[in-house]
């Protein structure tokens, strides 16, 4: 499905996860099967694919592609520190630069460093155009909001690949979306980059909550229950249940809708269990809106704030500190990490 093609074909994702269970089924445990099996999570929210993943790459350590497994399965569940500890023993063991510099690049831009490495991305787009090197700066652009920037790269990526898989062209346009609904502040442009992901994949979990977001932003609440409630239907997630169940206590059914959102809050609890610092700012998340806990949201937000110091968990620590009245702490939490002044004076603000 090159990217010239007029209409991405629905059918070919049908095809690509079939071939994708097929190739998972015949690696076994072998060594790279952990690629496939977080590939599986990213699209389908597969938290057991996650499991297998993380307890195979936690096993195998000798080697450099070993380490480099096990960096990176462990930066999928945001323990970003110890990814980046085995990105240092894998280069002592002759891991490539490009591979260290890719793995070390995607930390760093998830934990709110990205100006740390645009350096080094902008010289290996120039040593090597390509898909990869053009999608790895786009990101940390559009982390930086340097929104413009990033979409012009977005896009040539997109133009420059030449695949029949459509996971990397819904990945981009998905990355797109969320660049759009939060730096670019434009949710109209988000959405349409939504609709284009799942053009691609129509299964992609994590896309049809992003639009199922948006759409309810905008008043279509049929719509995104359609799209929650099948989601939901299909992978347990707990963040489409809690939606759902918005929508259906919106909707008057109180009794369904709670318990939706009771069943979110048990599916939250039993990721945070194995996963603690993957699902902290989800989790904060509900706690702050349906699952009415802002206690809890607020412990959450400390433990992500330390791991990661990105906008969206500066805004988590703001909305916690807000519904908790922890105006100092959370002043204190932000000056520690550098954040930026304005985020300080709109807390003290409300002090």
């Amino acid at each position: 499905m090159p990217h010239s093609s007029a209409q991405p074909d629905a059918t070919a994702s049908i095809i690509a996860i079939a071939n994708l269970d097929q190739q998972i089924a015949e690696l076994g445990d072998s060594p790279g099967v952990e690629d496939l099996l977080i590939l599986r999570e990213e699209f389908l929210a597969d938290y057991d694919a996650l499991d297998r993943a993380s307890t195979l790459a936690e096993g195998r350590f000798v080697t450099a592609q070993d380490l480099l497994k096990r960096a990176q399965t462990r930066a999928a569940v945001h323990r970003f520190a110890e990814a980046l500890s085995d990105l240092q023993v894998a280069q002592g063991h002759g891991a490539s630069p490009g591979q260290i510099l890719a793995m070390r690049a995607s930390i760093l831009i998830a934990t709110g460093h990205a100006s740390e490495v645009v350096a080094e991305l902008k010289k290996d787009l120039i040593r090597s155009p390509s898909f990869a090197s053009r999608n790895a700066l786009a990101t940390a652009y559009a982390s930086m909001g340097r929104v413009d920037e990033a979409d012009r790269l977005y896009a040539a990526a997109l133009a420059g690949l030449n695949t029949t898989l459509p996971f990397p062209y819904a990945w981009i346009y998905f990355g797109r979306g969320l660049m759009w609904a939060e730096q670019g502040q434009n949710p109209a442009r988000a959405e349409a980059m939504y609709k284009q992901a799942l053009a691609y994949v129509p299964e992609f979990a994590a896309a049809n909550i992003s639009l199922a977001k948006l759409e309810m932003a905008r008043g279509d609440y049929a719509a995104a229950r359609k799209r929650t409630s099948r989601v939901a239907q299909s992978t347990n997630h707990p963040e489409a249940l809690a939606l759902l169940g918005v929508l259906d206590v919106r909707n008057g059914d109180d009794l369904e809708g709670n318990a939706e959102i009771l069943h979110a809050r048990q599916r939250y609890e039993s990721l945070l269990v194995r996963y603690p610092l993957g699902f902290a700012d989800h989790a904060a998340e509900f706690y702050l809106g349906p699952g009415n806990d802002p206690e809890r949201a607020w412990l959450l937000v400390e433990q992500n704030l330390a791991n990661r110091q990105t906008d969206r968990s500066v805004a988590l620590a703001v909305k916690a500190a807000e519904a908790t009245g922890r105006y100092q702490q959370a002043c204190e939490l932000l000056r520690d990490h550098g954040r930026l002044v304005q985020v300080y004076l709109k807390i003290l603000a409300n002090w």
